[in-house]
């Protein structure tokens, strides 16, 4: 076999966690009573000229250093592959397993471990199927199903979700990203595997489903199959969308549920199709990846906040589960820490004239934007909530106006800026 001939490999898992595990993201403690439908890790390996590359997409809420490190060091120890050649990422279910404490449950350690040796397991699978193949990408736009959940309202100030139909609304305080890119993986029996980009939030099923799923994207990999009629790993890799999700404010309509995420599924698997026909080669004469660990520092507090978190905390009137009673204790517990800064990856990989630069945040829409076009490469893919997950990450003027995200963010206000200009550092070479 030429050493310059590209070959890939793929698989698909089954990681559906047992029934009765606490599901993610959320401000009610849920706790598993069915599956819906499987979560699964998609997992893409390609290989050129001795480099080798692994994108694993996983059906979580996120994931985290500590899992993300130790399936980077198992994969290196059976096959070489260096660690930042491997990203992990997390398409932002909240309809699956916690990966970090839920109030007062911890996570399910037991099904943790087990998931860090199925994803190792699984990236050494589809390094052993590795066959010649070929790389077309395309991109297309959906911009029905995807809205800026940042409002401004006839006050001035900015509410998160400020409720479908509320007259104090003014106006939509932010963009979308309405691209949807696809890279497709040929081979000799024809499509075997998609990796599909797209910015939304997976939060379609509400706090009030306790069945398992993988939300939206199920449905976009089920039409996708059917429509192709054969097995095909389909990667969900979800773009920078801290500020987006499904609801339209102004529609006066129900938006939540399986019934709309199997009508997102099926409109954005709706573009895919429309676009792979028209697909491009993409020549390959390169593959690698980098990461750089950035030492960012943490938010400050001033003292009246953090007398104002006591306060609240100290209030039997506000629920322990209502998210002013969360924020407070999440805040203070890490101003009690004493942690000045912390820790941050980005990721780059390079597939020739594509780049996939990975973020751990729930970064904010404009950041996807911004990268795409002012990445020196030909075609980007941004994903968001890759190797670990850091919170949201929202532009330095969001951060100041507060609404959710700005109120939620554990670092400070020029993270987003710090990890986009690191990103395209890296991706230059």
């Amino acid at each position: 076999m030429s050493e310059t001939v590209l070959r890939a490999g793929f698989v698909a898992l089954d990681i559906t966690p047992p029934l009765g595990v606490c599901l993610a993201g959320h401000f009610n403690v849920r706790h598993a009573s069915g599956i819906h439908d499987p979560l699964t890790a998609q997992i893409v390996v390609l290989e050129l000229g001795g480099s080798r590359l692994a994108m694993v997409g996983t059906d979580l809420i996120g994931v985290s250093a500590p899992l993300t490190a130790t399936v980077r060091e198992r994969v290196h120890a059976a096959t070489g592959l260096p660690p930042e050649h491997l990203m992990l990422w997390a398409t932002h279910t909240h309809a699956g397993p916690a990966v970090h404490p839920v109030f007062d449950e911890p996570p399910d350690e037991q099904y943790l471990a087990v998931l860090a040796s199925q994803l190792a397991g699984g990236v050494m699978a589809a390094l052993e199927r590795l066959q010649p193949a070929a790389l077309r990408v395309a991109w297309g736009r959906e911009g029905r199903i995807a809205h800026n959940r940042r409002y401004r309202l006839k006050d001035g100030s900015v509410r998160t979700n400020p409720g479908v139909g509320n007259p104090e609304v003014a106006a939509v305080d932010g963009p979308t990203d309405p691209t949807v890119g696809a890279l497709f993986v040929d081979t000799a029996e024809g499509l075997g595997a998609a990796i599909v980009n797209y910015a939304c939030h997976l939060d379609v099923l509400g706090n009030g489903n306790f069945l398992l799923s993988a939300d939206y994207p199920y449905y976009l990999r089920e039409t996708l199959k059917a429509a192709f009629g054969r097995p095909l790993v389909i990667a969900f890799a979800n773009g920078p969308c801290g500020n987006i999700n499904h609801i339209d404010v102004f529609a006066n309509r129900r938006q939540g549920g399986y019934d709309h995420a199997q009508m997102m599924g099926r409109m954005l698997a709706g573009e895919v199709l429309k676009i792979e026909p028209w697909a491009k080669a993409l020549e390959v004469s390169e593959l690698w990846g980098r990461s750089r660990v950035l030492e960012l520092p943490r938010r400050p507090y001033s003292e009246a906040e953090l007398a104002e978190f006591r306060r609240v905390l100290g209030d039997d009137r506000i629920a322990d589960t209502a998210y002013a009673k969360v924020r407070a204790r999440t805040h203070l517990a890490l101003h009690e820490r004493g942690e000045a800064s912390a820790p941050v990856e980005v990721q780059a990989l390079r597939i020739g004239d594509l780049a996939v630069l990975g973020f751990p945040a729930e970064y904010f829409v404009e950041y996807g934007l911004e990268l795409r076009e002012r990445s020196p490469v030909p075609h980007t893919l941004v994903v968001e909530l890759a190797n670990d997950a850091i919170g949201y990450v929202p532009t330095p003027q969001a951060f100041d106006e507060g609404g959710y995200e700005g109120t939620s963010a554990r670092f400070g206000r020029d993270t987003g800026p710090r990890l986009a200009e690191a990103a395209l550092e890296l991706v230059a070479g």
